[in-house]
């Protein structure tokens, strides 16, 4: 490899580990990290824990960061070559500008096939591994569900609330547990004293073992009438089995088209049209996949133009500027997810119609400079 590709290789590698660091940090910040820290500030889960949730959830900010990090690195790496007269110099020397461009639009392509990979493969399966993982967790440490001063409604059929708890001696203290009826109403409810959390890990159970209990029972055709409330359960040890197993069937059964990796959309499509069913959510899911894996790409080739026209070595102006393109493709991409279900509107050209014009204008406005 000469020596020009190589310096433009590394000043561009530098620049996209910077950015990709920074787009990456803000989104994980801005979105699961908070949802995370209120657990982790509730003790329904430890800091062990919280670490694995962000390594679950990075693949799928990362499907959007790579594409954002490209572009800001095209516009910063050949804003600051342009500042420095480096350009002027090497199309001086005989060297054209394709011959420039064409490092970064390998490592841009480089980066398309990671995005492909993390978009068709492992950003499904980790966010489908995050949403059953609370389940799992509450086989291996089942005290962990249990939030001190909040309702949990996980389980089928109750409610209940944990005052405090001792993780170390597995005991909970001031508990209220509300029965639910189908219609989630209560029909009786519980307080306790203290208990203590077992589990039975063949049967895929959680046991309350609650003390000090005493309750009341409403009436089950009038639930909210305060007047028909009667005293009920008295007892000094009350146990109560919750079903750990069904969470975990209810999790796998709630998958979704974002938790369904390609080969998964590709072969719902087959079997929806083998059933006469026009697959239009399915498809636009595999083709906003692919398209968004193409972004990179389309990001570089409207970057490195448009970095060499505003000539500014900046880092605020460039990463602006990315901000505001890529504002407006995932805006497109948001447009086109909303006609789902009107076919007839063809969402899936919607949908690639921003890498189709970053592409065209990006190829024009080299063109252009390459001749003036």
């Amino acid at each position: 490899m000469r020596t020009l590709p190589k310096y433009i290789i590394r000043q561009t590698a530098i620049t996209l580990i910077l950015t990709v660091t920074v787009f990456t940090f803000v989104l994980l910040l801005g979105g699961m990290l908070r949802q995370l820290s209120d657990l982790l500030v509730s003790g329904q889960v430890g800091l062990q824990a919280v670490g694995l949730f962000v390594v679950l959830v990075l693949p799928s900010v990362l499907s959007f960061s790579l594409p954002m990090a490209m572009l800001a690195t095209a516009l910063l790496v050949f804003g600051r070559l342009s500042a420095d007269h480096e350009i002027t110099a090497m199309r001086a020397s005989g060297i054209g500008l394709g011959q420039v461009a064409a490092p970064v639009i390998l490592v841009a392509a480089l980066m398309s096939g990671l995005c492909f990979y993390i978009n068709a493969s492992l950003a499904p399966q980790c966010k489908f591994y995050f949403k059953t993982m609370f389940a799992r967790l509450g086989v291996e440490r089942p005290i962990a569900l249990l939030g001190e001063g909040m309702y949990l409604r996980d389980f089928p059929g109750y409610a209940i609330y944990v005052g405090r708890k001792d993780e170390k001696a597995g005991e909970i203290y001031d508990i209220i547990l509300h029965v639910l009826d189908d219609k989630g109403q209560v029909v009786s409810r519980l307080w306790a004293e203290k208990g203590r959390v077992l589990t039975k890990p063949d049967e895929q159970k959680l046991v309350l073992d609650l003390m000090n209990v005493r309750g009341d029972l409403r009436d089950p055709k009038d639930p909210t009438n305060v007047r028909k409330i009667r005293a009920g359960t008295t007892a000094q040890r009350y146990p109560v089995e919750l079903d750990l197993g069904r969470i975990m069937k209810r999790a796998r059964q709630a998958k979704k088209l974002g938790d369904f990796s390609l080969a998964e959309l590709l072969a719902e499509v087959e079997q929806l049209r083998g059933r006469g069913i026009y697959p239009a959510a399915v498809l636009l899911e595999a083709h906003q996949r692919v398209s968004m894996a193409v972004a990179c790409v389309s990001f570089a080739l409207i970057g490195i133009p448009l970095g060499m026209k505003t000539s500014r070595r900046e880092t605020s102006i460039g990463i602006a500027l990315s901000l505001a393109l890529a504002f407006s493709y995932y805006f497109v991409l948001i447009l086109a997810t909303t006609l789902k279900e009107r076919p007839y509107l063809f969402p899936e050209a919607i949908l690639w119609s921003p890498n189709l014009i970053f592409q065209l204008v990006g190829l024009a406005l080299l063109w252009r400079i390459s001749r003036s």
